[in-house]
Formats: C-alpha cells, structure tokens, sequence
C-alpha cells in the first residue's frame, strides 16, 4: 500500500493506530521525531521491566551498555581524518622527550630535528577505528561506583568492540540490540569477562575561534603545551562559548579478566551503612566509615602516594567525602561523614563525584546550599517547556526544615539562618517562603528578591598558558572596597579549601551540584574530565495501557546562565569543564591513596595554601 507522510512525521502508513503493533511504532516515530536521547515511549513490559529490574549492567560489571541512537549519533561533534600511512615509532625515545618536555608523539608521529624516524615498535591502523566503523558499536552511558567497570578504567563514552570471541564489529544496530538483550545481561553470565573497549580520541577546537599559535624553534606548531611531564593540548582563549571537542576516532584497548558480580558472590546492590572507624597511627589519626551511597576518609601524610605533604600545610589532613549519587540517604551520609571529618581535625575537603549519575535534584541542591553562605545566592536556572524561567535560590534551602547550617567553615552553622531571620523573618513561618515567578527578567529579580548574580572567584583560572594559580593578595591591588565587598571577602576566607572530582560519569544533579559550587566561588577547582552533559528532567506520563510517555519537560542552566545539555544545533559542547585535567582511564582504585586524580587534587589544594 502507498504510505503518506502524516503532519510531518516519517511515514506512518494509511491507518497507524488501527492495531496496538501499529500504534506502539507509531508512537515510537512521533517521540523518534522529537530528536531528543531522552524523550521515549515505553511500552507496559518495557516500564514494567524498567522499574523492576535488578542489576541490569552488562555482564554484571556495574556498567549500563545501550545501543547508540541515530540521534545521538547526529548530535555528537566528529570530523573525518584522512588515512595516514603507517609509521614507526621509537617509544623509549617518546618517552624522554616528553620527560624534556618535547612533542608527545604517541598520537602521532612526527620527524625529529633530523627528520628520521627509529622503529622499537609499529604503531598501525588495526589499533584505531574511524568514527563510522564504531557507530554502531555499543555505547557505555553509566558507570555505577566501586564496581568492577570503574575499576577496570571503563568510562562513559566507551564502545564495546568485542567480549571474548564475540565480536560487535559489523553488526547493524538492531542487532546490536538484540544481543544486548538477550545475551550479556549480568545473570546471564558468569566468570571473568575479557572485553575489547573502543576510547574516544577527542580534538579539542573552538567553534568561533581557529587560532594559530605559530610554531616554536623546532618548528612544531604550538597547539600543545608542556604540563606535568607532558605534552598537552593548549587550553584556548574562549570568547562564545565551551569549546567543542570532536571526536575523531577510537583507540582499541583490551581489558582483561574483569570479576563479574556472580563471580565475585555479590550484587552491586547498596550495602547497609557501616559504622565509622578511627584507628590511631604514630602521628595521624585515620578516620573512615559510611556505605556504597556516601563513605569517606581522612587523608594524610601517613597514606602512601601523599608521604610528601607536609605536617603544617593545609593539606596535611584532607577530608575525603565520595557522593555516588543524590538522595535523602546521601544527604544524611554527607552530614554523618562532615561531622566525623571535622571532629577529626580536616582542614580541607576533596568531594568525589565522578561516576554519580545524579538522583534527587532537591537534595543536591540542599547538599550544595550547605557550603554556600549568602542566602541570595542562585543555585541553577529552571527553563520550562512553556518558556518560564525561574532562579533556584539558596534562601529556598536554608528556611528548609531539613536544613542541617552551613557546614565547612570556621563560621557557626546557623550564619546563614540568621542573616535570613534578620532580613525575611516571615520566609522562616511555615508556608512563609514563596517562589519567584516563572515571568520576571533577571533585573526585576534582583530588585525585589535580592538574587546575586554568579561571581567565579576560584583559586585557578584560564589561561593560555595553562591555569595559573590567583593569589588571594590580589583584593589587596584594589583601592578601594566597599563594605559588601569587604564582608565577602571576609567570609570567603573563613571557608575551608573545597575542591571537586568530576567526570564523563558525573551527570544530571551532580553537574547541578557541582556547577552551583563552582560557579559561585566556592571551589578552588574542578578536578578530571569532562562531564557527561545531563541538565534537562524528563517527566512519565501514564498512558491508558499501562505504558509510559517520557518527555523532557525542562531544563537547568548553571548560575553562569550556560547550558550543560547540547540544545539543537548549539555549535558548543556539553558538559561541565574540569579547571585542571586528569582522567579515569587508568581506573579508579578502591584504595584512595593510590588514585592518581586524589593527588591532583592535593597538588591543587597545596599550591593555594592560606
């Protein structure tokens, strides 16, 4: 029969909704037609199954695998790269040159200054897919923590090329899908898994900018700077927008005899929550406890990889504090592990949110109202589907009755209270708070509710030249500074030293979270990669079947008005940029002392000491 096109939707056929076949796809087509990755139609098995459904990871090893959408595929940036011939390397002379601060050439191979190339090993095209020959791979969307995935340095982003001699490579999507299905779930498998895992190989670009950095003596362009023992590429100037970093291809890496939950006798379910531990050592006290939601643990200088740190430097003692995701239970954890940290003397805090698929937005909202002081303060903005737009304030947090005060700070608790009990006392009555309208401009907000734009005051900032530290001498270069200025500056120094761990897992809520800390100037930096680029909230309307209709119904915007979701045909990135780089490629050990991105983060906290 002839098919018509039906109000501008892909063909339909003559009577779409004459069977329920006919009306699931149907229904599927029109939400396909949104080209949105997160609006679906789920049928009464497929919600039932959703809501139901225990481990669901693939293999059992605390990673949710899909099969990627022609939508997602559209919306992420790649370029096309020519075939390259294949070239040797000599990895003993890579090696010192990165040490001498040279050319990483690792990506690529480039002459020396004799033009000649040495041969210890071939680096060939077998161990690099183009973005096409991985579309149809699948795709690793989340990573649940302290599981074997996150151990194993799997990350949001990755393909799956192959799981032992079972191989993905040419496989359409549909089957892709099927085997994802029926085969790889976690109870349907037992043993340790081999994996053959496809990384992403990004380019990092700006949309409006190409800028030239011209090259050095050697006559190597200087699109890469020196950082840490190697060669990097250099962070650009950013005039409109996040810079776009496209993907141009996938490097093959195997991963082998991974433990899956079978094997190892245990679920990834939430453990019951564990009583602290303070165990005394010669100088320092080590103080660690909670559960699979929060735990935490008090570094210092007695830990392996931080023996450098000296005993009087604001890091000789670090509160730890792990959020795997955002919940009433989180909430509580967090509170818990404050208090034994701070009882134990933590003169700054690392909070570790890499992998936290986000949860409850009020909580993490109320999470984050707790380290920062003014009540006026804007956490997110609300966009929704009807144009309304509305400031999350921290005033809406701190009149809360779960409001625990304002913690990490030589500062009481109840500041934030108090300043609110002398400005609004009514805002403390029940039912006293109200929210601001969905309709006034930011400039009518600021009048008449007191809202503070964001203001970044973070200890690194952007540079060409890398992050340079800012010295906190520089508000005495001010002539003169009101007395506004004055009490914040005050106050900012009372705050102990925060600074958080993000990646390509950290999502939804938790970039809320993590946005409204360091947007606002309570971070000294972002620590890792990346962030998965999650800000919009899906609403499921029941239907009459028994199925479900989820729609995005709105969005957050940081407290520096940007998106952390692609929106359209938006030429910028999503996600949230880390202040200083350090990946989880390598892994994420249960040990805290040996995770390479913990010491970053006390290399940060050091370099800004008081």
């Amino acid at each position: 029969k002839e098919k018509k096109d039906i109000s501008g939707f892909p063909a339909l056929g003559e009577n779409p909704f004459g069977t329920r076949d006919n009306a699931v796809n149907a229904l599927k087509s029109i939400v396909a037609s949104l080209n949105d990755p997160y609006s679906k139609y789920l049928t009464r098995d497929e919600l039932r199954k959703e809501l139901t459904a225990g481990d669901g990871s693939f293999l059992g090893l605390g990673a949710l695998v899909e099969t990627p959408s022609l939508d997602s595929m559209s919306q992420l940036p790649s370029v096309s790269i020519p075939k390259r011939e294949k070239t040797d390397v000599t990895l003993e002379k890579v090696s010192k040159r990165n040490r001498n601060g040279q050319y990483d050439g690792l990506q690529r191979s480039i002459p020396n200054e004799d033009s000649k190339f040495r041969a210890t090993k071939k680096i060939n095209e077998e161990h690099i897919l183009s973005v096409a020959q991985a579309e149809n791979l699948p795709v690793v969307t989340a990573i649940v923590p302290d599981s074997p995935a996150e151990r194993a340095g799997i990350v949001v982003g990755d393909r799956i090329t192959s799981v032992g001699e079972y191989q993905f490579m040419g496989m359409s999507r549909a089957q892709v899908k099927k085997a994802l299905e029926n085969k790889f779930h976690a109870e349907n498998y037992f043993g340790v898994a081999d994996l053959t895992i496809a990384k992403r190989i990004m380019a990092r670009s700006t949309p409006t900018m190409n800028v030239n950095y011209g090259a050095d003596g050697n006559g190597i362009d200087e699109k890469y700077v020196f950082e840490d023992g190697w060669y990097r590429p250099r962070r650009r100037s950013v005039f409109d927008g996040i810079p776009i970093e496209p993907v141009i291809g996938y490097k093959i890496s195997h991963v082998k005899s991974i433990p899956t939950t079978l094997t190892a006798g245990s679920s990834l379910k939430l453990e019951s929550p564990t009583t602290s531990s303070r165990v005394k050592s010669t100088k320092y006290p080590t103080v660690f406890g909670g559960d699979n939601i929060v735990h935490y643990e008090l570094l210092t200088p007695d830990d392996s990889i931080f023996q450098q740190l000296k005993p009087d430097s604001p890091s000789a003692k670090v509160g730890y504090i792990r959020l795997t995701r955002f919940s009433r239970a989180s909430t509580a954890g967090y509170i818990d592990a404050v208090r034994e940290l701070e009882d134990a003397g933590a003169q700054s805090y690392i909070i570790d949110l890499r992998n936290n698929y986000g949860g409850v937005i009020q909580e993490a909202m109320l999470t984050a109202s707790t380290l920062l002081k003014d009540p006026h303060v804007v956490l997110c903005y609300t966009l929704n589907s009807r144009g309304g737009f509305k400031p999350q304030e921290n005033m809406e947090y701190v009149v809360d009755k779960a409001y625990p005060g304002y913690l990490l700070s030589s500062e009481t608790s109840t500041v934030s209270k108090d300043q609110v009990r002398r400005e609004h006392p009514d805002y403390l009555e029940d039912g006293g708070w109200t929210s601001p309208t969905s309709y006034a401009s930011l400039k009518e907000l600021r009048m008449t509710r007191g809202i503070k734009p964001a203001v970044r005051m973070n200890s690194y900032s952007n540079s060409d030249d890398g992050f340079q530290p800012v010295a906190s001498g520089d508000l005495q270069k001010k002539k003169e500074l009101n007395l506004e200025e004055l009490a914040d500056a005050m106050s900012r120094n009372s705050q102990k030293k925060l600074v958080l761990l993000i990646n390509e897992g950290t999502a939804s809520s938790a970039e809320v979270f993590a946005s409204a800390l360091h947007d606002n100037g309570r971070t000294v930096a972002l620590v890792g990669t990346k962030t998965f680029g999650k800000g919009v909230i899906q609403h499921t309307f029941p239907m009459p079947d028994g199925g479900g209709l989820r729609l995005t119904v709105a969005e957050y915007l940081t407290p520096s008005l940007h998106h952390v979701s692609k929106v359209g045909n938006l030429k910028y990135d999503s996600g949230i940029r880390p202040d200083v780089y350090c990946d989880s490629q390598q892994g994420i050990p249960k040990n805290v002392g040996a995770d390479l991105c913990v010491g970053v983060a006390l290399d940060v906290l050091e370099s800004t000491g008081r």
